[in-house]
């Protein structure tokens, strides 16, 4: 319906014009003449002004007068005015456009009306429903994971435990299907981040070779328990730190690795290589790729292997688990980089996965290299193991002339510094008998960790040993005491390792509200023979630290009453304002969304650990700090 007044002849013809015109507008609109007067106007325009006359309606000038507007100014210029209107004392939030039409040539102003208060309401209801889907995610991250935590770290206790074989067998099945159930919520967890649009890059500063080898030892127990060969290649020319997004190189690297050491039978090989491909100026690109022998993937299966959920109906068909969303992510967030996911299959012999990123370097590299080193590599074999031909390459980057041997009695040992011994058995009369023929040969054979007092044995009748998995660190250290720039006693009786106390004089401090969990970290202590004292919120956790000195503290975040954040900066206030040196606060916490560990490590904590905890991982990361902790003491008393 369009409304007007009684106007004389000049505008009886424009009527039925300009009735059209209003009709094609929902939002309220009026017409009115250079001065200012109304013409007419549409229903909707009525509505909003609670009229059933038009009449009733008051000077226009009236709704901008207490604004401060000028209707004149804004009907001549063909304004834009957002504010409010006033209309009979009643208040409007409104934009209003109006234009000059002309009209049979007469000069009609068409004013439009838009409550902007709609927009606004709608804009709250987006900006809602963002804060309810983060907080969503955050709480169903937190429920899942506190719970996940207890079952597999009780899981994984029970399996070191003395028990008959059938139930060891059940024990096992319980711990595969946990640590599936948790792999396959956080791979739905991130997968919702960042559909939500949430999930952006987050680059920062970081050590490569530190986060890349503690990385490698997250897959030992996994590997292990399918008799699989997993190696590590990465470059020993890394810079001692760099930028980039780590925690999403750390998750698409721990999908790739998951699904090869999935896809490969029992005696495969799954190789994980990061290496450099390109340096200029500050910059590195460097490839990240794991390769493996496992089934290898069909050509048709290669189109749809990154959409999500796609795998899934493939999985259950193998008798795998997984929803098949792993690679998808892994794809989003290598496009977030910059980069591509590229992969290399044939059915049958293996796949190879791919992606490259490009890092600005902050700090040169940590290793010092001294060419012109000579090295053999005996094996008995006709060609050497996987590990040696992991060391082969290994010694290659580290700038050592290496070649494999077959035979102990062989000319190229009397012009080599380092014989490695690529064999299954290794006794002391055998390496006896090596250095009676080759007295100033230096000895290193490679054997597995948990070879242990066979070990032991040797360590005196060699130069070193090199244990499996070879990483860069611990092959720099054996080169170091070939290279005679460290002491052998680095290696096998490092001081570093007896700077650090016994296990019985290290007093931890646990802070953690959840009594299931708060059990599983002190039998875990417990078991290593830590000295424990354990608390349920951050308060108690103040006051305890207050009258104990402790050597680490464990916090966890969420608590009652003070939680871990506000908890770690007044114990860091403590220490400053005591003078009790650098201590160590690592945080175990449920809280492991994207950006959950900038958050907490640039809230003061030292560390960042996500539940559920991986017992090896953390005492790992315990040992590390307390020899950081124990270097700053030393050197502030120096």
């Amino acid at each position: 319906m369009f409304y007007t007044k009684n106007f004389e002849n000049d505008y009886s013809d424009l009527i039925g014009l300009l009735s059209a015109c209003a009709r094609l507008h929902s939002d309220p609109m009026m017409y009115t003449d250079l001065s200012g007067n109304l013409v007419g106007c549409n229903e909707a325009l009525m509505d909003l002004l609670a009229l059933k006359e038009f009449e009733e309606i008051a000077p226009l000038q009236d709704w901008f007068a207490p604004q401060g507007v000028d209707l004149s100014y804004l009907l001549s210029q063909s304004g834009d005015y957002r504010g409010k209107i006033d209309t009979s004392g009643s208040g409007y939030d409104v934009s209003v456009k109006s234009e000059v039409i002309l009209l049979d040539h007469h000069s009609i102003i068409g004013v439009v009306f838009r409550d902007t208060s709609i927009i606004e309401r709608a804009r709250a209801a987006e900006r809602y429903f963002e804060q309810f889907k983060k907080k969503f995610l955050t709480t169903i991250s937190h429920e899942f994971r506190t719970p996940m935590n207890a079952i597999i770290g009780f899981t994984d206790l029970l399996n070191n435990s003395p028990l008959s074989s059938w139930q060891q067998e059940y024990v096992q099945l319980t711990s595969r299907s946990a640590h599936a159930m948790m792999r396959n919520i956080e791979n739905l967890l991130e997968m919702m981040e960042v559909e939500s649009g949430s999930v952006h890059t987050n680059p920062a500063l970081f050590n490569p070779l530190e986060v890349y080898e503690n990385f490698s030892q997250q897959f030992c127990d996994l590997a292990l328990s399918k008799n699989l060969g997993l190696m590590f290649l990465i470059d020993p020319h890394l810079p001692k730190s760099m930028i980039g997004d780590q925690d999403k190189i750390l998750s698409i690297m721990r999908n790739l690795v998951q699904n090869a050491i999935k896809f490969t039978g029992e005696g495969g090989r799954v190789l994980v290589e990061i290496l450099i491909v390109k340096e200029e100026g500050h910059f590195i690109e460097v490839e990240y790729a794991v390769s493996d022998t496992g089934c290898g993937i069909e050509q048709e299966k290669i189109k749809t292997l990154l959409r999500p959920f796609a795998s899934a109906w493939e999985n259950q068909r193998r008798g795998k688990d997984g929803l098949g969303i792993g690679l998808s992510l892994s794809h989003k967030y290598v496009d977030m980089m910059d980069s591509h996911l590229m992969l290399a299959s044939e059915q049958g012999k293996g796949s190879r996965f791919s992606f490259r990123v490009t890092h600005q370097l902050n700090e040169e590299g940590t290793f010092d290299f001294i060419p012109g080193t000579r090295a053999s590599i005996y094996t008995e074999a006709h060609q050497p193991s996987i590990s040696g031909a992991l060391l082969l390459k290994y010694l290659e980057m580290f700038d050592v002339q290496a070649n494999v041997i077959h035979d102990l009695i062989n000319t190229a040992l009397q012009e080599s510094d380092v014989l490695f011994l690529d064999i299954p058995h290794i006794s002391k009369a055998q390496i006896d008998a090596i250095k009676s023929t080759y007295p100033k040969l230096g000895i290193v054979p490679i054997m597995k960790l948990d070879y242990g007092e066979k070990a032991n044995g040797l360590i005196d009748s060699v130069s070193s040993i090199v244990t499996l998995p070879i990483l860069p660190s611990s092959l720099h250290k054996t080169l170091a005491v070939i290279w005679h720039t460290m002491p052998k006693e680095y290696i096998s009786r490092s001081p570093e390792a007896q700077s650090v106390p016994s296990a019985e004089n290290i007093k931890i401090l646990v802070a953690e509200d959840n009594p299931i969990n708060l059990k599983l970290l002190e039998t875990i202590l417990l078991q290593e023979h830590f000295r424990v004292v354990a608390v349920d919120n951050g308060q108690k956790a103040v006051d305890t630290y207050l009258k104990e000195h402790f050597d680490l503290v464990l916090m966890d975040i969420d608590m009652p009453v003070m939680d871990g954040l506000m908890a770690n900066r007044l114990i860091k206030e403590i220490d400053k304002r005591d003078g009790r040196g650098f201590v160590p606060v690592i945080a175990l916490t449920a809280h492991a969304l994207s950006g959950d560990r900038e958050r907490i490590v640039g809230a003061g904590l030292d560390a960042h650990l996500a539940k559920p905890i991986d017992k090896h991982f953390l005492l790992q990361t315990m040992d590390r700090y307390l020899k950081i902790a124990q270097q700053k003491r030393q050197s502030s008393i120096v």
